[in-house]
């Protein structure tokens, strides 16, 4: 499953945000932006705005893209 930046907005987060979040992980924003990222690689970041983004796709019974 495949979490978007469409997602991210529809948490209520915020591209500073965002940006900041993204700075020195192996993924950058604008890749987030294009491409999304997995719901393992969101796991994996083990942080507070990781487990928002997993809940609301996991709760929505998004599709995987």
């Amino acid at each position: 499953m495949i979490i978007t930046h469409e997602d991210a907005k529809a948490v209520g987060f915020c591209n500073k945000g965002l940006r900041r979040w993204f700075r020195g992980k192996d993924v950058t924003f604008d890749q987030f932006r294009q491409e999304g990222v997995s719901v393992e690689w969101a796991r994996q970041q083990n942080d507070g705005m990781a487990q928002q983004l997993i809940a609301y796709v996991e709760e929505h019974n998004v599709e995987p893209r």
